[in-house]
């Protein structure tokens, strides 16, 4: 069995061969041999050329009328991005619970852990003077989902009008 394949393979191999050696697949043209190789790229070529050419096609647009994009909306479900969670699911998920603040080492369930998750990499959490600042902040301005100056009204800490470049930082505009 094995050497019918091969008989085969080497039959085909030997027509490839044979078919780039005839006469017409060598030429010299400006004294530049040219094999049967170079004919096969050629075509290859002009097959690329044609193809590029070809204008693609574009189905005839039609728009969809307002009962056909009713009915596909009420056809279209969600599909769920993850499996149905069962009660067996949930009795085996247990979140850990952190129980000190995150710092370069935390507690969590009790057990003190190296933080590597953290965004402190500047070890200002759980910083006195900055806590201290962040609840006069709260307590001065409040706070809100977003601040707008159209919804929420101009802000006590810029008035119209003010110029509080200077306020905030130490620079001038030139």
């Amino acid at each position: 069995m094995a050497s019918a394949i091969m008989n085969m393979i080497s039959g085909a191999w030997d027509w490839v061969s044979g078919g780039l050696t005839v006469p017409f697949a060598r030429a010299v043209v400006f004294g530049v041999h040219i094999d049967g190789h170079f004919v096969i790229e050629v075509l290859l070529v002009v097959v690329i050329f044609f193809l590029l050419s070809r204008n693609s096609y574009n189905p005839p647009k039609k728009p969809l009328t307002e009962k056909e994009i009713d009915d596909l909306c009420d056809e279209w479900v969600p599909k769920s991005l993850h499996p149905p969670i069962t009660k067996e699911m949930e009795e085996q998920i247990q979140s850990p619970i952190l129980e000190s603040a995150a710092g370069p080492h935390t507690v969590i369930d009790g057990k003190e852990v190296v933080n590597f998750v953290s965004a402190n990499y500047l070890g200002l959490i759980g910083h006195e003077k900055i806590i201290d600042s962040c609840i006069g902040a709260l307590e001065k301005f409040g706070v809100g989902s977003c601040g707008p100056r159209g919804f929420y009204g101009t802000d006590k800490m810029f008035p119209p009008g003010s110029s509080h470049k200077g306020d905030v930082a130490m620079w001038e505009l030139i």
